[in-house]
């Protein structure tokens, strides 16, 4: 997902690699389309998207123009099925080849309407704002393209704020009934528009893939734990300098504050997180190729040897104790 940002919006390579590093996404996650990349971490990758670009409306323009099929799996369940409201049943059934950040579920059905649930399941804040506004300008225009038709919504509902300009929006979503501040994201269409039939419909190739998106798992892994994600920004920080705790709930995208109260709620602190992360950094091979001990002292956040002696003692006390 983080690619579908960072590829459709016209950033030089440079700017695109700077926007990763920040969002920490390896290049590896970004290499090819086997890596999961955490949720915070994409949404974050919106949120300086937008900011570069200063384009509010950029997780819009690109629902718009991106090409489905660079989402995979996913795109393909849906242009191989029979019908559009078959094609957004499989997109809901099998979110999870895309992302288990979201569902999207059929929420109302009458004979003439039929609204679909978007909830995200963890996340705030602009990035969850973005993320839903590209997944949901996405659909409509992967209806068109998919029907040939102009196939519309008849009302969309966004939990967002309402913007100071709602009329890209509603020249986005084809609807001047674009409603904010709702108590879920949906879209309605309307019931005959989902008995269409798909033009990319292959009923073989559908089956094949629906036998394999069916040994997929469908639970989403276990989220990330802060002190995991603290973990691994303290090993990029350690030998860039002096270490502190507003330093690394900046990298973070959160308070001081709250990483100190999530840490306390995970059974650690900041100074046994950053005791870890020295430790860990000792154990690296490499580290005992420097020429000198203060050297090494440095690289791991330490003014001088002695404090690193120290350190150590404490640490191999620790170790004792548990």
């Amino acid at each position: 997902m983080p690619r579908l940002a960072l590829d459709n919006v016209g950033l030089s390579e440079q700017v695109r690699q700077r926007l990763a590093d920040e969002a920490d996404v390896p290049g590896w996650m970004l290499a090819g389309n086997a890596a999961a990349v955490p949720s915070d971490r994409s949404r974050r990758v919106w949120e300086l998207v937008e900011h570069e670009l200063n384009d509010p409306h950029v997780a819009l323009r690109v629902g718009l123009t991106h090409d489905p099929r660079c989402l995979g799996l996913h795109a393909y369940l849906f242009m191989t099925a029979p019908t559009l409201g078959e094609g957004f049943a499989t997109t809901g059934a099998y979110l999870n080849t895309l992302t288990t950040n979201f569902t999207f579920a059929l929420a109302e059905e009458t004979e003439e309407e039929v609204t679909f649930d978007t909830v995200s399941l963890g996340g705030e804040g602009r990035g969850r704002d973005l993320t839903i506004q590209v997944g949901l300008a996405g659909m409509p225009e992967r209806a068109r393209r998919a029907t040939g038709r102009a196939v519309y919504p008849v009302r969309v509902r966004l939990q967002q704020k309402a913007p100071r300009r709602q009329a890209d929006f509603v020249e986005a979503f084809g609807t001047g009934q674009v409603d904010f501040g709702a108590p879920t994201d949906q879209l309605t269409f309307r019931t005959a528009d989902l008995a269409l039939p798909l033009v990319t419909a292959d009923p073989m190739l559908a089956d094949m893939l629906l036998r394999y998106a069916q040994t997929l798992p469908t639970a989403p892994p276990p989220p990330t734990s802060w002190s995991d994600q603290l973990h691994h920004q303290l090993l990029k920080m350690l030998g860039d300098g002096p270490i502190t705790l507003d330093h690394a709930a900046r990298r973070m995208a959160t308070s001081r504050r709250s990483l100190q109260r999530r840490l306390t709620e995970e059974g650690t602190t900041w100074r046994r997180e950053l005791d870890r992360a020295r430790c860990a950094r000792m154990e690296d091979p490499n580290l005992q190729l420097l020429m000198s001990r203060i050297e090494i002292a440095r690289q791991v956040g330490y003014s001088d040897a002695r404090a690193l002696r120290r350190a150590q003692r404490r640490w191999a006390a620790g170790e004792r104790q548990n």
